[in-house]
Formats: structure tokens, C-alpha cells, sequence
């Protein structure tokens, strides 16, 4: 059975080698893996780079074997504050829920090694981190990735072998999913969501998906060119988060209130800048590609952040603004016209 992504190839290949004792060679190790000698290599090359010590030994008829050092990660040390910091700080702290893996091989290695860690401080110490827990809180924004595992396979697969892969995708504004072809280049992740980006075949164009809106993805036999100049830091210097597009544009809000102090103590761009603005404002511009995601976070605002430029924002934060006053307006209107239509209905009787 092939071990088709690095998520799972990794850990059985580390192990095999570390069973092997030093008899495994890139064959052998392929054959167990279901894939091919390259793919092997190349995983020996980045878990090497990686700082992991797999030591190669050539033998007497030029034949290489591998194996694990065997003080390897016993070279590995904490002091007790940062082991203390480790668990404190591990997913699933507050629960399994805030796992955002919990339920794939990531979360279940992750939690494996953390449990070792906690064994490694002493029972003793189990009160205190007890006692601790209810201080200590993370935000439940995250995605839950237990049920897209074969989605998330696919899609890293596709990236590490720069193959097609078939997506079915249902975007925020379509009922139905429509399935065609992307050239995944990598994946991003953004408040505990995971995104995936690269060139869309049917559309032309680079994009970015969602995981949670992938009802299926399955690696085709296509192989792609990843463009030479492309990199997954430079893509995102546009975007508020992680939308771009292709016209970069500057952004100018003014910050009032409470709000001008928030927007001081938290960068949303690496571009930001700051300026005082009338009456203890602050004047915040950013250098952005699109401007999809940043609206809504202005609308968050309320009256406390007005955007100054470009005019077509302005305009559209208006108009999304007169929308919400006329929808509450006539939600606030409405149980007084049905007790108008009561009273009616009530002297027609009479």
C-alpha cells in the first residue's frame, strides 16, 4: 500500500529506519513505502535539512544503508521552564476541541509528544497544571480537520509531487459544488483555518481555497510546472489576510475612540503606517492588493473607523452601512405595524 503524503510517509519512514538498525537501504525502504526510490530520497534530503540525523553508511560493494543515530533526540534538552511553557502553550490545552487537528496523524503526533514531556516533569507536577488550566484560555476560532483528512492528503500530495488535483468546491456563494483541476503550490493557514493556493485551470489564474469549503479532492496523474519565481510570502504581501488580487491600492482609515488605540497596538500589514489624525484620531494607511477582507473588519468598527481613501471602499462601507440602518429600521418597525393591523382588524368588527 503506497504511504502517498509527507504527513504520513515521514513518521513510518523515520520508524523503519530507526527498526532497520542500520540495515535499511533506499530500496527496501521504498518497497515498504509503496513509492518510488526518487520519493525516498528526497524525504531522506529534506528530513536531513530539517536537522534530523540520518546517518547514510556505504558499504564494501557500494551499497548505502541508513540508520538513526542512537542518541539522536536524547541530544535534545529542556530546562524545566521551557518543557513547563511547552505543555502550557500545547494544543488541546483547554480541551480537545481547541485541537485544531486532533483526530489526524499531526494532532495525534503532537499529543504523543507532549504526553511524553508531561511524564518527563514527574507526576508530582499534574496538580499544578491542574491549578493552572482554569487561568489560562485559547480562542475557540479554529477549524476542525478530523473529517477532511483524505482532503488534506490529497492536496499536500499534490503539492510535494506537483500533480493536478480534482477539487469539488463549494464557494461562499454557491449552493452546489463545482469540481475542476488546481496546481496547488502550497497552504496557508489563518485563524485556525487552512487554506490552499496555487493555479486554477478552470478560472486561469492564481487563487486560494478554503479547506472547509473542499467536499472531495483526489491527485490526478497531471503533472505541473510550479512557476520558478513563485513564493507563498511574496503572494501574500498584498492581502489583509488571505485574499490578493492584482491592483495594488493604498488604504487610508481614520481610527476614533477606543478604536484609534487598538488600531495602534495591532498591525494588520506589513506596510501599516500611522499618522495623528484630527481630535486624538489615528489615521492608519496600509499598502493592499484587494480589498474584500478588509471591509468587513472596518464594519466591525462601526462609527469608529471611517475610510478616508480610495473613494470606491468609502462608497461601499456606505452602502453597507445604509443597508444595516434600513434593515433594523424595519425590524423595529414591524411589531407596531402589526398592532396597526390588529386594532384595524379589531374596529372593522365592531
Amino acid at each position: 500500500m503506497s504511504i502517498g503524503t509527507q504527513r504520513k510517509r515521514h513518521p513510518r519512514l523515520l520508524q523503519l529506519i530507526r527498526v532497520g538498525g542500520g540495515g535499511e537501504t533506499i530500496e527496501t525502504l521504498a518497497a515498504s513505502l509503496g513509492v518510488s526510490p526518487k520519493t525516498v530520497r528526497r524525504d531522506i534530503r529534506g528530513l536531513r535539512q530539517l536537522g534530523i540525523p540520518i546517518q547514510e553508511h556505504v558499504c564494501q560493494n557500494g551499497r548505502k544503508t541508513y540508520r538513526m543515530s542512537d542518541d539522536a533526540i536524547g541530544q535534545v534538552r529542556f530546562t524545566y521552564d521551557e518543557a513547563y511553557s511547552l505543555l502550557l502553550c500545547r494544543p488541546g490545552f483547554n480541551g480537545p476541541s481547541t485541537n485544531d487537528f486532533a483526530g489526524t496523524l499531526i494532532g495525534d503526533a503532537s499529543q504523543s509528544a507532549f504526553e511524553k514531556i508531561r511524564r518527563a516533569l514527574g507526576e508530582t507536577h499534574e496538580g499544578s497544571f491542574q491549578r493552572i488550566r482554569p487561568w489560562l484560555h485559547r480562542s475557540s476560532g479554529h477549524g476542525d480537520y478530523r473529517d477532511q483528512a483524505d482532503v488534506i492528503d490529497a492536496i499536500t500530495l499534490g503539492i510535494e509531487e506537483s500533480n493536478a488535483t480534482s477539487i469539488a468546491y463549494r464557494s461562499a456563494r454557491s449552493t452546489e459544488p463545482v469540481t475542476y483541476d488546481i496546481h496547488p503550490y502550497g497552504l496557508a493557514e489563518h485563524n485556525g483555518a487552512l487554506y490552499v493556493v496555487g493555479h486554477s485551470c478552470h478560472h486561469n489564474e492564481i487563487r486560494t481555497w478554503k479547506i472547509d469549503r473542499m467536499e472531495s479532492a483526489e491527485v490526478t496523474e497531471l503533472p505541473f510546472d510550479r512557476p520558478a519565481d513563485f513564493s507563498l510570502s511574496k503572494h501574500f504581501e498584498g492581502a489583509f489576510a488571505v485574499i490578493t488580487g492584482n491592483d495594488p491600492v493604498t488604504v487610508r482609515i481614520r481610527f476614533r475612540g477606543s478604536a484609534a488605540r487598538y488600531a495602534a497596538e495591532r498591525k494588520i500589514n506589513a506596510t501599516q503606517t500611522e499618522t495623528p489624525g484630527p481630535g486624538g484620531s489615528l489615521d492608519v494607511s496600509v499598502r493592499l492588493t484587494s480589498t474584500i477582507e478588509i471591509k468587513s473588519y472596518l464594519l466591525s468598527f462601526g462609527a469608529s473607523a471611517e475610510v478616508i481613501e480610495p473613494e470606491s471602499l468609502r462608497e461601499e462601507v456606505t452602502q453597507e452601512l445604509q443597508q444595516a440602518i434600513t434593515r433594523y429600521a424595519s425590524a423595529q418597525a414591524s411589531p407596531s405595524d402589526q398592532a396597526g393591523s390588529a386594532t384595524q382588524r379589531t374596529t372593522r368588527k365592531r
